[in-house]
């Protein structure tokens, strides 16, 4: 009998916090990482939300080490371990997983081009030299190389290759991605949040949406609704997350996006808004006039109701 899959449900790409010298906020990690778990979400730390590429080597322990510590063996903690240099992605997976990760996540370097051929030679590098649960990642607006379906078909065979999350929205592909994998335990994520709806009807495993490190109570009403069938009703918190997303997304780039996520965050006071070069830092006079924006998505208490206009 096949093990009950635990690579699944909402996994949130979480915002790295950092202070105005550029250091790792510890404190913000910490809540920020249980604030997700209280809700029942999943961490995915040192993602592309997360700046990871900008993320110096000095930090990255440390963050895995407060993410894992604060969610406490309640919600998955995963890890990114991209990296131009494969011996640094597997360095770096080695050492999160003996902190305690649940798996790490490895999108493509960027540098190169490569042939279908060489994708899979860099995933079972890994998959030899890691050890424990990895999870595959398509993010070409980042790697600017899409890896084909046919790649992601041999790598799920591969016992440690335990997911694939797919971040590319293109006509087609939701469906044929959903229809990999022989096991019981290989997990379809998606990462492109305004497809939610649409992955969990095709039977993804999980969901990987930015805009749950504003509302995670959305995506866990969203999770619940799923469960129970309830489609019309997760429709409804489909388009409240969509709306939620353009706060940040609408007419930007994917890096002033991110900067302006943060400065939501900011407006929450979950962190400070201050971001790793080459990304701008938003500016703080904007802070206040996200808040408005953000009042119509807050959590609100049990029983109670937003007044009617």
């Amino acid at each position: 009998m096949s093990q009950p899959n635990k690579h699944r449900g909402t996994i949130v790409p979480m915002v790295t916090p950092f202070t105005k010298e550029l250091s790792l906020d510890e404190t913000a990690a910490e809540r920020m990482v249980d604030r997700l778990a209280s809700h029942g979400i999943g961490a995915f730390v040192m993602g592309t939300t997360g700046e990871a590429a900008s993320i110096p080597s000095s930090l990255r322990n440390r963050f895995v080490e407060i993410a894992v510590k604060a969610a406490a063996g309640r919600v998955p903690v995963y890890a990114g371990i991209g990296d131009n240099c494969v011996l640094n992605s597997i360095d770096a997976a080695n050492a999160y997983l003996t902190i305690g990760v649940d798996a790490v996540v490895a999108h493509l370097p960027s540098y190169y081009t490569l042939t279908a051929g060489e994708m899979v030679q860099y995933f079972q590098l890994l998959s030899d030299q890691i050890n424990g649960a990895i999870v595959p990642y398509n993010i070409p607006p980042a790697t600017h190389m899409s890896i084909p379906i046919e790649v992601v078909k041999t790598i799920s065979d591969w016992d440690n290759v335990v997911g694939f999350k797919d971040s590319e929205n293109v006509p087609g592909r939701l469906e044929a991605i959903a229809t990999l994998g022989n096991r019981d335990d290989f997990s379809i994520f998606m990462g492109v949040a305004r497809n939610s709806l649409e992955a969990m009807r095709h039977g993804y495993d999980g969901l990987v949406p930015s805009s749950g490190n504003l509302a995670p109570h959305l995506w866990q009403t969203f999770e619940k609704q799923v469960e129970e069938n309830d489609w019309d009703a997760a429709q409804e918190t489909q388009q409240q997350a969509n709306e939620l997303a353009q706060i940040f997304q609408k007419d930007r780039t994917l890096g002033q996006s991110l900067a302006t996520l943060k400065a939501c965050m900011a407006a929450l006071g979950l962190c400070q808004h201050y971001m790793l070069p080459p990304l701008e830092t938003r500016p703080s006079s904007e802070i206040e006039s996200f808040k408005p924006l953000l009042e119509a998505f807050e959590e609100l208490p049990t029983g109670s109701s937003k007044k009617q206009d």
